[in-house]
């Protein structure tokens, strides 16, 4: 038999040479932009001498109020490519602002995830060059300890965020911008409110996404963020925050080869707004019709099911009423989530409109949402539309009778595994099915007249 030429991360592992060459397969991928640059460690030396909205870099340095520099980086969750680049070319920079290294911390901002071991900080964060040379350096940001109240917003939120960062001489954020599944984007203002926010802040700005009816209010979507009262909510508060201490942003936009196809610097909300069309051209793909089938990876994101599971709202988006989504997702870590797989153990028996009543009433408002909960309310409304299979190295039993996503056997190598399984799938269907592959779990798909 032949095949389409066709590849797929599982984790780190590219698959190929498994979708047969007579099926009605389609690769979905964005139109991109023409690079504004070739040459990384030049446009970086740029964007800090003219950044957006803000004195350059090397000025709020050199006129820091107090001398502790403290930089923001994502914590294990996120890929962290753009860290491993930016981070060494920014630390330079300071050593070339005549910065003492002692006054340089570099705090993960974890917002409401578990602290990262020391291997995760090596390899999944930092780098191994950086953490050897820098972990003692490093802070871990957590949620339950040495945050500040600020006051509240306008959205009822108590502002909580970390005392360190608060009373520093000047916060410097490196951040990646990608679209989000109910925040619209994440990256810039997204490294305050969560990165180093309180529990309190978290478990009530997030609340404001669900809607008895949908799940998620229509506002809380991928790359929208007008009326959506969750970013809006961290916009206000990074605004606040600005106040009290100097902030600076520095803001990359990968493409699926691990490449910064954008990089700008300056003011955090200036390039929140700014990186909004930006990202347009870079995730959102037109399509005429909802397929029967979408594949989608979410390779370096998969590390465990609360993260690599935003593969089933990207295939969400792509699926027609009744269709399948088959999601590569190797999650070495489980399900990375107590809250999640707790409530979702609670509702396993229940109908799926009953479970999404259930859990929007017991466990999502302002008073008893606990962060993980959100994915429960998205993941019924996914499966209320679609069967969701998955190819990972997750426990069958838990993943089919807790979260009712199906397990793909393995037959095999993973190759192997894919091919029965969609050779399965089309004798299942007894017909030729429209498919959907889907490399970049981080695309809006947007379906004419959806």
């Amino acid at each position: 038999m032949s095949w389409k030429n066709i590849k797929l991360l599982y984790g780190d592992e590219m698959i190929t040479d498994f979708i047969p060459a007579d099926m009605n397969a389609r690769v979905l991928e964005a139109e991109g932009i023409e690079p504004v640059f070739t040459d990384v460690q030049a446009r970086f030396d740029e964007i800090l001498k003219k950044p957006v909205d803000s004195k350059s870099l090397e000025e709020l340095v050199k006129n820091r109020p107090r001398s502790r520099i403290m930089i923001l980086v994502d914590d294990a969750t996120r890929p962290n490519k753009h860290t491993k680049i930016v981070l060494p070319m920014l630390l330079e920079k300071l050593f070339e602002y005549e910065t003492k290294k002692e006054d340089i911390r570099i705090m993960v901002a974890s917002g409401s995830h578990s602290p990262p071991s020391d291997e995760l900080l090596e390899n999944k964060i930092l780098g191994s060059e950086i953490y050897q040379a820098w972990k003692d350096n490093v802070i871990i940001h957590k949620q339950t300890e040495n945050c500040k109240n600020l006051g509240t917003s306008s959205y009822g939120t108590p502002i909580e965020i970390d005392i360190d960062t608060l009373e520093s001489g000047l916060v410097i954020a490196v951040s990646d911008s990608e679209y989000h599944y109910f925040a619209g984007v994440a990256g810039t203002v997204k490294s305050f409110f969560p990165g180093c926010a309180g529990k309190e802040t978290i478990a009530r700005n997030h609340p404001q996404m669900f809607d008895p009816v949908h799940g998620f209010k229509p506002e809380c979507r991928l790359g929208n963020t007008k009326g959506n009262p969750v970013i809006q909510d961290m916009i206000e508060m990074a605004k606040m925050t600005k106040k009290l201490v100097p902030v600076f942003c520095i803001d990359a936009v990968m493409d699926g080869e691990d490449n910064i196809v954008l990089l700008n610097a300056g003011d955090i909300n200036s390039l929140h707004e700014l990186v909004l069309e930006q990202l347009k051209p870079l995730r959102i793909v037109k399509v005429d019709e909802p397929a029967d089938l979408v594949l989608v990876s979410t390779g370096a994101l998969s590390i465990n099911l609360y993260q690599g599971g935003k593969g089933f709202h990207a295939g969400w988006n792509a699926v027609k009423e009744g269709g399948d989504v088959l999601l590569f997702a190797h999650c070495p870590l489980g399900v990375g989530s107590q809250n999640y797989q707790d409530t979702m153990e609670e509702i396993k028996d229940m109908e799926l409109d009953e479970a999404l009543k259930y859990a929007i009433d017991t466990k999502c408002s302002i008073e008893n949402f606990k962060i993980g909960n959100q994915k429960v309310i998205d993941i019924i409304r996914i499966l209320k539309r679609c069967t969701c299979h998955m190819l990972t190295e997750m426990d069958k039993d838990t993943l089919e009778s807790i979260f009712r996503i199906k397990h793909v056997p393995h037959t095999g190598t993973i190759q192997e595994s894919i091919r029965t399984w969609i050779e399965n799938y089309r004798n299942e269907k007894n017909k030729d099915p429209l498919v959907y592959v889907l490399p970049d779990a981080g695309n809006f798909i947007d379906v004419k007249n959806r």
